[in-house]
């Protein structure tokens, strides 16, 4: 493998990349919708990624034009990125010519948990999510200054309407000055929870977003649904960085949406799948039968959200549906001890699976056809789980080959994570051969299995994710001892 040059973080390019990156998550758009709403091809996602990646040190004045008008980006803010940054945003920009005591202090400020235990990657990593979470906040404490300035402009239009005896006017501005008031509450709530979580405070987090909700709900009920989505996906997106308690509350956000009667039904699919998808997460994070009681009630709200959209008139959201219900029944199938009930979990997946395939071709839909190509791939695994012996290795052949298929649309380079879960089950699977194949070819399977999950290693220490940095390493110490029990000419020892 080719060593990639490293990266200056500090130049224009990669912070405007990260500035892009941030935007683009608060707005809820995938790299395939930006491409399309910027350029209306969107074969231009892998230009955004290299971008967003680091990749690109010095964009095209019309490339950074287009975006910045598409994300509505203000043009200082892309003027500061060419001008010195204050003390702390300089911290967090040079993270990778970062000393060791200078990485301790800066996640100690952040209140990182065992700090002194992890490695330079990993605080690198996570200090790099940190500094994105600092830079959404910094921007809604910017928005927020502007509220105060449109609400002081408010409250001088009111005193003058007063002393012109102009009482309609002065109603009229006097109820801006309410709203404006409130919204303003709201956007102190929200800056206090994006300041908890800063600090890896995800209850601290919840209680002010859950506050902020409320507030939005007495002003506009469909305005407090859209919160809680967007609450819910910054502590969904905390939980899955650095573990705590942001899972759990991420899911709790979105219970009382379900209770407001007048949600329109696309929007009721939303908060049905983004809480499935959070309970799934904790599922996956829990055991014995609190597991399979979480990723029950997960597949319950899938299918609730399926009944509210249809592939006609809401395809993308219907095929996300199927592909994450397929993943939860996958899922499911592993807590199943009666074998008959884990086929059934799996051929349920399958069907989830190839329905959201209809509409996620490889040519028109790249990313989406891998991601749920690679679910395909990894039931088939089960599947092979479930049979005994050689009769495992035709399921397995096939997940073989839809995984290596995955890799022509995930690169390294334009999609780091997911090409490294396709290392990690590419892994899985030559771990698996070697235990069903002639002792002959033992050693040959199980020496790719190792090299696939040094490669998924490789990148989870990089972007410092410790939960699917912990899993490959279990599954990369599973392969040594497999090899081990091998033999060194692959004869059963």
């Amino acid at each position: 493998m080719t060593k990639r040059a490293p990266l200056d973080v500090n130049a224009f390019g990669a912070r405007f990349g990260r500035l892009v990156r941030s935007y683009r998550d608060d707005l809820g758009l995938s790299v395939r919708d930006l491409a399309i709403n910027v350029w209306n091809d969107e074969g231009r996602k892998a230009s955004i990624s290299r971008l967003e990646n680091g990749h690109v040190a010095n964009p095209a004045a019309r490339t950074v034009q287009r975006l910045a008008h598409a994300l509505d980006i203000p043009q200082h803010q892309i003027d500061d990125l060419r001008a010195p940054t204050p003390s702390l945003p300089s911290q967090l920009e040079g993270l990778s010519n970062a000393r060791r005591d200078q990485l301790e202090a800066l996640a100690s400020r952040f209140e990182i948990d065992n700090v002194f235990d992890r490695s330079d990657a990993e605080l690198r990593g996570l200090l790099d999510d940190k500094a994105s979470e600092y830079r959404s906040y910094k921007r809604r404490l910017h928005e927020l200054d502007g509220r105060l300035g449109e609400f002081d402009e408010i409250k001088a239009a009111a005193r003058e309407a007063a002393a012109q005896l102009d009482f309609n006017g002065y109603d009229a501005l006097l109820r801006q000055v309410d709203e404006s008031y409130s919204e303003m509450v709201v956007f102190a709530k929200e800056a206090r929870a994006r300041n908890a979580l800063l600090r890896g405070r995800a209850n601290e987090a919840y209680e002010a977003f859950v506050s902020a909700a409320e507030t939005w709900r007495n002003l506009d009920s469909a305005r407090s649904v859209e919160g809680r989505l967007e609450y819910h996906r910054a502590l969904f997106e905390h939980g899955l960085r650095f573990d705590g308690d942001g899972l759990e509350r991420s899911a709790d956000i979105l219970r009382p949406a379900l209770e407001i009667d007048d949600c329109a039904a696309p929007r009721r699919a939303r908060v049905l799948q983004n809480l499935a998808n959070a309970l799934a997460n904790i599922s996956v994070r829990s055991e014995g039968a609190a597991s399979a009681g979480l990723m029950d009630e997960a597949t319950e709200k899938y299918e609730n959200a399926l009944f509210l959209v249809s592939a006609d008139s809401d395809g993308d959201v219907w095929a996300m549906v199927q592909q994450n219900f397929g993943a939860a029944l996958s899922l499911r199938a592993k807590r199943c001890d009666d074998a008959s009930e884990r086929r059934a979990y799996l051929g349920r997946a399958i069907e989830a699976f190839r329905a959201a395939l209809r509409l996620r071709p490889r040519d028109s839909k790249p990313s989406e056809w891998a991601m749920t190509t690679q679910n395909v791939a990894v039931t088939l695994i089960e599947m092979a789980n479930a049979m005994p012996g050689k009769d495992g290795l035709v399921p397995l052949e096939r997940a073989d080959q839809l995984l290596h298929d995955t890799l022509g649309v995930r690169s390294r380079d334009t999609a780091p994570f997911d090409w490294a879960l396709t290392q990690e089950n590419l892994a899985i699977v030559a771990k698996a051969m070697a235990e069903r194949c002639a002792t002959s070819e033992c050693t040959h399977y199980l020496a790719l299995a190792a090299r696939h999950v040094a490669a998924a290693l490789e990148v989870f220490k990089g972007e410092g994710d410790t939960f699917y940095q912990a899993k490959a390493a279990t599954l990369a110490s599973e392969i040594k001892q497999s090899a081990l029990r091998s033999g060194p000419a692959g004869t059963a020892t």
